[in-house]
């Protein structure tokens, strides 16, 4: 196992050519050909889920969040945090890309006064800097086991008592809660332990996969081109630690770290981009729309007096305010389709304007004019009175000048 000495021996030779190239390389998944056969089996290869920081001379293992699967089925934000080592060796042209394509406005450094001391980073403009050290003020390590084992609760006697460790965790977590305006950058020395750590606790807030976030612990030594992570400290020391000494990871974020409901919930609303394509309201023309009608295939109907329908005459109010809705119009039918944030759901709605019936049980605008006669014979003495009613109107109930149109004809009576 190489120690934490020698990795910071190893690092330190990479000139900042060195380190782009390595970016370069592991950009496109090709295997590091300095470690060796037993190391590349814990080299996974970069995937379309994974975004390595590439255009930032003199960072090597740099890596936005990876594009996962969370809660719910909801996608993991990538751009909202990254993930790096020091950042002692980016030149100023770096730091300045930091803060202007991947709008860095916060770096939480976690790594002691002493380290930080030693190789201070390069700042990026703009950004809030936070120093919120992990071990306390000791932060060397010659094993790595006993280093993932202080990982999870160095210092830590208790509620009262909590020590670095604990309290750091509470730290780095709230502060990502609460940033919502920009993207975050968290580092340590190497990019690889103490922010290996902290990701696995956000990653399993936010409801990543196990093998997602054993996957993107293991890129840091295909970035770095080294061997030094492996699935035997992440899951078999710090996750084993947790669940042995504190009842699993929830039970250890919760009662022993002390995250709140509303911490929880902060978090997955910052990092997960929704998949929430429903609508909560439609209307047409000011008529509310039945929404599980909608949903099904042919449908829902209402009544719409008006002549013609158009896509304004739809308001649609989205579940999610990051969701988007359009509509299309077709003759009387409204199809609107939600798109969720995530770009990819969608949900569809369908809505049938139809006209009101009139009184002859037609639907049109305007019925058409009938007219229909009726034959009467009125009595009149001295002679046979025959009268035509004529009753014309428009949708069956005009009548001509106000009120009926008497046609009287009269048949004489000859002599005898």
């Amino acid at each position: 196992m190489i120690t934490h000495r020698t990795r910071r021996g190893i690092l330190g030779r990479l000139g900042a050519t060195t380190l782009v190239a390595a970016a370069v390389v592991c950009s496109v998944g090709l295997s590091a050909t300095s470690a060796s056969a037993d190391d590349s089996s814990n080299q996974p290869p970069l995937t379309a889920k994974d975004h390595a920081i590439t255009d930032v001379p003199g960072l090597v293992n740099g890596r936005e969040l990876g594009s996962f699967t969370g809660l719910n089925g909801q996608l993991v934000s990538s751009p909202r945090l990254l993930r790096t080592e020091s950042l002692d060796k980016i030149t100023s042209d770096g730091a300045a890309t930091l803060a202007t394509k991947y709008h860095v406005n916060l770096v939480i450094d976690l790594r002691t006064a002493t380290q930080i001391a030693a190789k201070p980073d390069v700042p990026v403009p703009g950004a809030k800097s936070v120093n919120i050290s992990m071990f306390g003020a000791d932060g060397n390590y010659p094993d790595d086991t006993v280093m993932y084992h202080d990982l999870v609760d160095k210092g830590y006697n208790g509620p009262n008592d909590r020590g670095p460790m604990i309290t750091a965790y509470a730290q780095i977590l709230r502060l990502i809660a609460q940033d919502t305006t920009g993207t975050v950058l968290i580092h340590c020395s190497h990019g690889m332990d103490r922010t290996g750590t902290v990701m696995d606790l956000l990653y399993n807030i936010l409801g990543v996969s196990e093998s997602d976030i054993l996957h993107d612990y293991l890129l840091s030594n295909t970035q770095l081109k080294v061997g030094w992570a492996t699935p035997q400290l992440l899951q078999g020391t710090f996750e084993s630690d947790v669940n042995s000494k504190y009842g699993g990871i929830d039970s250890y974020l919760r009662k022993t770290i002390g995250l709140t409901d509303q911490d929880f919930a902060a978090l997955r609303t910052n990092l997960l981009v929704s998949n929430d394509a429903s609508a909560s309201s439609i209307t047409v023309d000011g008529i509310s729309v039945p929404l599980d009608a909608a949903a099904t295939t042919g449908g829902a109907t209402i009544t719409d007096p008006q002549t013609a329908l158009a896509a304004g005459d739809v308001t649609v109010t989205t579940t999610n305010p990051n969701a988007t809705a359009s509509t299309t119009v077709s003759g009387r039918t409204a199809t609107i389709t939600v798109t969720a944030q995530d770009g990819t759901t969608v949900d569809r709605y369908v809505v049938n304007a139809a006209l009101p019936a009139t009184a002859g049980g037609t639907s049109t605008p305007v019925a058409a004019a009938a007219a229909a006669t009726t034959r009467a014979t009125l009595p009149e003495t001295g002679g046979d009175d025959t009268a035509v009613v004529l009753v014309g109107g428009i949708g069956g109930a005009l009548l001509i000048a106000g009120g009926i149109l008497l046609m009287r004809r009269r048949t004489k009576r000859t002599a005898g």
